[in-house]
């Protein structure tokens, strides 16, 4: 008889199947993870050597810790995709996500956590957590619990178009009110001085939306947080992705981009031929041409920024700081 099919009775690993924290277990496993999946876990329980270090670890786990009153299923499962960022756990975000999406969290909402992640664990975390929200979005999981709020698409969607964009250096934030936003940031991170650069069509020697010729206007502002620069864009006029995008969400993390990738031009050239489409173009004479591609169908809503030349954003240099105290 297999020790864990009785009572538990001494030993740290020693585990009941008949247990509440085991039956909770299972029950939250076979919600989130399918009735296959939860089966071969619980299968392995059986296993001669290690089968009650595997029954104690998911009783402790996903039976006793998630079941805790006090704090709701949801919470606890933003906090863990938190933790496993931190410490780079691919695996267990994985899962954390599922049981968030189970939980009620929107698929929106968790790219947003994501988001705030990047200022304390830097480009690579929130990296990995869109990769790891990608796979975990293109499968399925959660349709069940939630309608799909964000189509994003899985990792190896991407890896067919056949390109490498590089590191992240570069995120930027669609606000209704830069100024306001920028306070939270001053108060909040301590960045108080950010570089304002309005950007209006009438500036540019070509302005598209869509290929189609545009006259527009936003606000760019630009600070520094170690090797990531961040940006706040205000759209004041026209169309452009970023009035589009606090029109349908309000105030959000809208691009990301790598400023310094070696061949931008022909970074645009591999996404464009896919059928990504540029949707706000400029061209600032003699300084850079400014590339916003719609990949929100790949990136879970964000669109991807490539600026030519590779000068990891020398537009910011050009215009005036303004300090908050």
């Amino acid at each position: 008889m297999n020790t864990s099919d009785k009572p538990a009775e001494h030993g740290l690993l020693d585990f009941s199947r008949d247990s509440r924290e085991f039956k909770d277990a299972l029950m939250l496993m076979r919600q989130v993870l399918g009735p296959a999946e939860c089966e071969k876990i619980a299968g392995m329980t059986g296993h001669p050597l290690f089968g009650d270090a595997i029954g104690y670890l998911v009783s402790s786990t996903w039976g006793a810790a998630f079941h805790r009153p006090g704090l709701p299923l949801r919470d606890r499962a933003m906090l863990m995709i938190g933790t496993d960022l931190a410490l780079g756990r691919e695996g267990p975000l994985k899962d954390h996500i599922r049981i968030a999406l189970h939980a009620g969290v929107t698929q929106q909402e968790i790219v947003e956590a994501l988001f705030q992640s990047i200022f304390y664990v830097g480009a690579p975390g929130f990296v990995l957590g869109l990769k790891v929200a990608g796979e975990v979005f293109g499968d399925g999981a959660g349709d069940a619990a939630q309608p799909a709020t964000v189509a994003l698409a899985n990792a190896g969607a991407l890896k067919e178009l056949g390109v490498r964009l590089g590191p992240i250096n570069h995120v930027a934030m669609a606000v209704a009110d830069w100024k306001r936003t920028a306070r939270g940031f001053a108060a909040l991170l301590g960045l108080k001085t950010w570089r304002e650069l309005p950007i209006s069509s009438q500036m540019l020697d070509e302005a598209r939306y869509y290929g189609e010729p545009a006259e527009y206007c936003w606000i760019s502002a630009f600070a520094r947080l170690g090797d990531t620069l961040l940006e706040l864009c205000q759209p004041v006029s026209g169309k452009t992705m970023f009035a589009d995008f606090v029109q349908r969400h309000g105030d959000g993390i809208q691009h990301v981009g790598d400023l310094s990738h070696p061949d931008p031009l022909g970074l645009v050239q591999a996404y464009t031929s896919q059928g990504i489409a540029v949707g706000t173009y400029g061209k600032i004479g003699g300084v850079a041409e400014l590339f916003f591609l719609d990949t929100r169908t790949q990136l879970g809503g964000l669109v991807l920024e490539v600026v030519a030349p590779p000068t990891y954003a020398q537009i910011a240099d050009l215009g005036n700081d303004v300090t908050f105290n």
